[in-house]
């Protein structure tokens, strides 16, 4: 995927949540988009406002700038931080454990834990802090572990001709998980991507068969 085209940055509950980034984007260059985001199939079977996000989008190349321009944004904002936040009862490994996931905090948490830890006499250099997101990049970027009841039912689906197979094919093959940076990488070993691959022909052949010989059958 290119790094032009515009790819999830944050997700939020609603547009009002979500304004204070997108103007301080805005006052600083950077283009975003905006768009609503809600699974494409509703367990409820209904309309669930709960389940929509408000969803801002940036390129990939700038996920970095904009992730630097919330950190120094979260830095001028911890001199109004209340007495009584929650961060305050946290330990030690709970706020090294929020730097090394800054994507599942809100800026202000990361700058607050950092603040803390250094108040604590345990400061941590931001080469030690680069080495461990890095590391866990890695086991973010890891695929998943062999699929094979999932490659087997999708053989056994695609030579029974179901869409289902094909389904599963193109997923095994082509599903992708999006990093904290913007990068998106296979979800699935290559092998398995591979299996998916050939189940996603395998179902589209066999489907185009049945078709044939149904539509032939008919003339008949």
């Amino acid at each position: 995927m290119s790094d032009h085209e515009f790819q999830p940055y944050q997700r939020f509950p609603n547009a009002t949540v979500a304004q204070p980034l997108l103007e301080l984007l805005h006052a600083h260059g950077l283009e975003a988009q905006t768009r609503l985001d809600q699974p494409a199939i509703d367990p409820s079977f209904a309309f669930n406002e709960t389940s929509r996000y408000f969803l801002v989008l940036l390129r990939a190349a700038d996920f970095a700038r904009a992730q630097a321009l919330e950190q120094q944004a979260a830095q001028a904002q911890l001199a109004e931080v209340p007495a009584d936040h929650y961060l305050l009862t946290f330990n030690s490994s709970e706020l090294y454990d929020i730097l090394l996931r800054p994507d599942e905090w809100n800026p202000l948490d990361v700058a607050l834990a950092g603040q803390l830890l250094a108040q604590r006499g345990e400061p941590i250099t931001p080469a030690l802090l680069d080495e461990m997101r890095r590391q866990r990049l890695d086991e973010l970027a890891r695929p998943e572990p062999r699929q094979t009841g999932g490659v087997l039912a999708g053989y056994v689906l695609a030579l029974l001709g179901g869409f289902l197979g094909v389904l599963i094919g193109w997923h095994l093959y082509a599903h992708q998980r999006q990093l904290p940076t913007g990068e998106r990488v296979p979800a699935f070993r290559p092998a398995d991507r591979a299996h998916g691959l050939r189940i996603l022909v395998l179902g589209v052949v066999v489907f185009g068969l049945l078709l044939l010989w149904r539509f032939h059958d008919e003339l008949g």
